[in-house]
């Protein structure tokens, strides 16, 4: 297949955009999924191909797909996930589509002990049924997370997690977007499962002394109890099922239960997947 037909589901959030920055940059034939005139025209405006569909619409995302060859599939984390991406299978397969490449996370299971591992689990077990090839990527915890620690950063000069002292291996969204197109412009990537990580398992106090040093001042991580944290993020209105996810990771982050580096990013990219370090230094300005 010299130059497939893409279609990117969830081109505009921190993933998709840099999967369609790329694709363009390799010239593919693509086009982007929008429910809506407004999001077509921001894909316009970087000169890109749009078709109007939308995930809870099975006879939406037919029309979306005829002629299609291969389909990124990203959408927000929700309970509806399995519904959405099984809907996109569903279409895939009526379509005739060769491959999909799906977002999916680390752990992901239909027996997960995190609610949005068995959300991804369930859209995996569908995807395997169905029968479409496909390639699931699994990725831990985005570097780029750490935007939503920027006002306190910024106002208290503090970072606040339960976390503890664990590490985590965090991933930059950009590998994420990298891996990606690999798998829908190369070869042999059916019918895998991909660990995505950072080169390295980091504490947040690693995330905190790259900090100071990139912006020049102290910032302090703050250790909370888990019932800390909890109450935090219930005053913030998320989600009641996202909480508790968020409350039970940390707890296996503080026990470093989930420390392992996967050696995929680099085997897929040839070079070790963007470090901490450079993270920060790229994106010091978001937090100043």
């Amino acid at each position: 297949m010299m130059n497939p037909k893409i279609l990117v589901i969830g081109g505009t959030g921190t993933i998709g955009s840099s999967v369609c920055d790329l694709l363009l940059a390799e010239q593919a034939n693509f086009t982007a999924l929008v429910r809506n005139e407004e999001k077509a025209q921001s894909f316009h405006a970087r000169g890109l191909k749009t078709v109007f569909g939308d995930l809870s619409d099975l006879n939406s995302l037919k029309k979306a797909m005829e002629g299609i060859d291969k389909l990124f599939l990203l959408s927000v984390t929700s309970p509806e996930i399995p519904l959405l991406h099984g809907n996109a299978a569903k279409a895939a397969k009526a379509s005739g589509l060769k491959h999909i490449v799906k977002i999916s996370v680390r752990g992901a299971s239909v027996d997960a002990n995190f609610n949005i591992g068995r959300f991804h689990g369930n859209a995996e077990k569908e995807i395997r049924e169905i029968g479409i090839p496909y390639t699931f990527l699994q990725p831990h915890s985005f570097l780029q997370n750490l935007f939503f620690d920027k006002q306190s950063i910024q106002e208290q000069n503090a970072i606040f997690a339960s976390m503890g002292d664990g590490k985590i291996p965090m991933i930059d969204t950009r590998d994420i977007a990298a891996v990606a197109v690999r798998c829908l412009l190369g070869k042999g990537h059916e019918g895998k499962s991909y660990v995505l990580t950072g080169p390295k398992a980091i504490s947040n106090h690693d995330i905190v002394a790259e900090l100071s040093k990139a912006l020049g001042r102290e910032i302090k991580y703050i250790a909370q109890t888990p019932e800390e944290s909890y109450k935090a993020m219930m005053s913030w209105g998320m989600p009641e099922w996202l909480v508790d996810d968020m409350t039970n990771l940390n707890r296996d982050y503080a026990a470093n239960k989930a420390i392992e580096v996967s050696p995929d990013v680099e085997m897929i990219l040839g070079r070790k997947p963007i470090s901490l370090e450079d993270f920060v230094k790229d994106f010091a300005d978001r937090f100043k």
